[in-house]
């Protein structure tokens, strides 16, 4: 699906591009973080929200136990959720083409919030799903980036899950499960060579938010309704 701004595009190729792939760690199951023990320094993930400036176009989520969160904004600009950190390489970063993802995924919120996403306030309500994306620094390309299609949750349900988390699944196995920027499926045979040559190099790997008929066009909580965070419990790839 088309980003909210092309802008994003660059963030996330200098995002992506800062750094330097290392030696796989090869582990069956990759882990988010070690949630149970997490090590001391700031967490390998960053939440990225559009508007912010472009020294820091990302924050660090924080520890919580057993899981990391974020806060919601008072304005629909978060966008993603996920890591490129050179430490995953091999684990959740590199070829993931015989992987699946699973994640569990919940919110805290007060009595009365109400999601918002940017844009036109028609079709799917603010939710959440996979992403990943492949190398971007050379010239644009639509298979670059790919999101779970129909796999995702949305925010309100979350609210209403309480307490308790959503599990999400997805792999990249499936071509049908994964939708490219212009909304193509991984399983058109146009695209599909396109989609497996990504999931054999993946570089950036998490969780987008968006709503209406986008993907990623930044979700927030509509100002003056209440206020809360995203929580990730858990983040895997198998085997």
């Amino acid at each position: 699906m088309k980003l909210k701004s092309f802008m994003f595009l660059i963030i996330a190729a200098v995002f992506a591009a800062a750094v330097c792939f290392s030696s796989s760690l090869n582990l069956r199951t990759a882990h988010a973080e070690d949630f149970e023990n997490p090590k001391a320094g700031a967490v390998k993930w960053k939440v990225v929200d559009y508007n912010r400036i472009q020294t820091h176009p990302a924050r660090i989520p924080d520890k919580i136990p057993g899981g990391i969160a974020f806060d919601f904004l008072n304005t629909p600009d978060t966008a993603l959720l996920g890591t490129s950190h050179p430490s995953y390489k091999g684990d959740l970063l590199g070829d993931m083409s015989a992987k699946t993802l699973s994640a569990r995924v919940g919110v805290t919120v007060t009595s009365g919030t109400v999601f918002q996403y940017y844009g036109n306030s028609t079709g799917l309500p603010a939710s959440v799903r996979f992403y990943f994306q492949t190398d971007t620094s050379g010239k644009f390309e639509e298979t670059d980036y790919w999101w779970s299609n129909p796999v995702a949750i949305d925010l309100q349900t979350l609210k209403n899950i309480q307490p308790g988390d959503f599990p999400l699944s997805t792999p990249f196995s499936s071509p049908s499960m994964w939708s490219d920027y212009n909304g193509h499926f991984g399983n058109d045979p146009a695209y599909t060579t396109a989609f497996i040559q990504a999931t054999k190099d993946v570089q950036f790997v998490g969780l987008s938010f968006g709503g209406g008929s986008f993907f990623e066009n930044g979700v927030g909580i509509q100002a003056g309704t209440g206020s809360g965070s995203f929580r990730l419990m858990d983040f895997t790839a198998t085997p």
